[in-house]
């Protein structure tokens, strides 16, 4: 092989391993920015990131946003509804499991499990998960007069 070839192939190398370290990069702060920075969706934010994903992407015109708006409400008010439908679930889960352990805790464990817990709490408050909203039937009624 000669001097040429060699440096040819060299230098083929090297601008493969640039293109892909560009390639990495990009879709590394992509990642990093939709899912680091801005994070997941947060309750009602979802509406709002399908329209600005549908926006950029789909180049739409003013009258194809119009007709679109209101998909994407429903659709966020859907997905919304499951959300908290979810949570709930979840949390009824969470609230039997705790029961059916605690008995076998030691009260030291049993109070590390309620700290566990408050921290749990605490940081799906901040990730834009609110507590779960009250029903009626969570309300006790009035004492008759």
């Amino acid at each position: 092989m000669n001097s040429s070839l060699k440096w040819k192939l060299a230098f083929a190398f090297l601008l493969v391993f640039v293109a892909g370290g560009t390639t990495g990069a990009f879709f590394g702060f992509h990642h990093i920015r939709h899912h680091v920075i801005l994070g997941p969706p947060k309750s009602g934010e979802v509406g709002d990131r399908m329209r600005e994903h549908f926006r950029r992407s789909l180049d739409l015109t003013p009258e194809q946003e119009t007709k679109i708006v209101p998909v994407i409400d429903a659709t966020s008010a859907k997905l919304e509804a499951i959300r908290v439908e979810t949570a709930e679930r979840v949390r009824a889960v969470m609230e039997e499991s705790k029961k059916e352990v605690a008995p076998l805790l030691t009260p030291e464990q049993q109070k590390k499990l309620d700290t566990l817990e408050a921290q749990h709490r605490k940081m799906m408050l901040h990730h834009g998960f609110g507590p779960p909203p009250k029903h009626d039937h969570d309300h006790k009624p009035p004492p008759p007069p």
